[in-house]
């Protein structure tokens, strides 16, 4: 299957097709935890992390493929065990740098901080209430016209359904600033 169907298959909803032909990815990620001295429980842990990192840049982001799956999913398992030992104090990463250290870094923090952005960002949606969760998730998530939305929902009209959306927007970026303010 390739990298290109793999990723549709996820964007469509169909991510149990796709999570299975990714594990033809599991022994090579499995080896390179076990030679970094971490046990098959860890490499599957490791692994399944990995995917719900893709699954989600996936889903939530304009995610652009650059490389193959297969080195996209090395380097995140490395990154996620690299972060893993250094928790638990357990070993000299000097035998982990290769030449491209840097931009793997680099990724790996924009990752990071976009994994937070998401959690940040479903947390203001969850606190939002029902009625603004859904349509913010019909029109964002679900790409959905607010034409469509305003019929879903019981709008009298593609403009009320413009406004509530504007409305919820609002509460969510003063939901934003208050966590910011203690510190998110």
């Amino acid at each position: 299957m390739s990298d290109e169907l793999i990723i549709e298959l996820i964007k469509t909803n169909k991510e149990d097709k796709a999570f299975r032909a990714l594990y033809k990815y599991f022994p090579m990620i499995r080896k390179m935890i076990i030679s970094k001295g971490g046990k098959l429980e860890d490499a599957e842990d490791v692994f399944q992390e990995a995917l719900i990192i893709l699954y989600k840049k996936v889903r939530y982001t304009e995610f652009r493929l650059t490389a193959k799956l297969s080195t996209y999913l090395y380097s995140v398992c490395r990154f996620l065990w690299k972060d893993a030992l250094i928790k638990n104090g357990r070993q000299d990463f000097s035998d982990m740098i290769d030449a491209n250290e840097d931009n793997e870094e680099s990724m790996w923090a924009e990752m990071k901080e976009q994994e937070s952005d998401l959690s940040t960002s479903e947390k203001i949606i969850n606190d939002l209430g029902g009625r603004c969760k859904e349509l913010l998730m019909l029109f964002y998530m679900e790409a959905m016209k607010l034409k469509d939305i305003a019929s879903k929902m019981g709008y009298s009209s593609e403009n009320t359904a413009k406004n509530q959306k504007y409305k919820c927007l609002e509460a969510a970026k003063k939901r934003l600033k208050e966590l910011k303010k203690v510190g998110i």
